[in-house]
């Protein structure tokens, strides 16, 4: 099942949402604020982030930014649960490049069912990229293999 970082300052808010995506089989990490969420974030590489947009230690705004810039997480979904309801803000965080956007108070339903909903997206463009590359695939060892072998360097298929 997918790995989920939720970010979240309100510590009931925080418990409450991963233990219901915990119940729903999700393996769930927790941030409590910005500079946390970025370095989780990277060591954990999770398949969605939850991300609340007013935290200490660096708003959610520049917490997405971080993540966007950087390599490791550039492609990392984001969910946005917010309790900010300005609609300029909201599509200046739009154009950061989340999948969703959510707002405070939230339908826990329409929670799961925006992830549910990106992460099977995600999941049939792996399965989709892995039966082309099939066909791409040579039978055997390519050269390169061959030459890294003899050179000791092992290449993973």
């Amino acid at each position: 099942m997918a790995t989920i970082l939720v970010v979240e300052d309100e510590l009931d808010v925080q418990k409450v949402v991963a233990k219901r995506l915990s119940s729903r089989g999700f393996t769930v990490h927790c941030a409590s604020d910005g500079y946390q969420a970025v370095q989780k974030a990277h060591k954990i590489a999770p398949d969605l982030i939850v991300l609340d947009l007013q935290l200490p230690a660096g708003d959610g705004l520049s917490v997405l930014r971080k993540l966007r810039i950087s390599e490791n997480t550039k492609n990392t979904h984001i969910v946005v649960l917010t309790g900010m309801t300005n609609e300029l803000f909201k599509q200046s965080v739009l154009t950061e490049g989340v999948d969703a956007y959510l707002q405070k108070p939230y339908d826990s339903q329409v929670l799961f069912d925006t992830i549910d909903k990106i992460l099977s997206k995600t999941a049939d463009n792996v399965q989709h990229t892995a039966d082309s590359e099939k066909k791409d695939v040579p039978e055997g060892p390519t050269l390169f293999d061959l030459t890294a072998s003899r050179n000791g360097v092992h290449t993973e298929k």
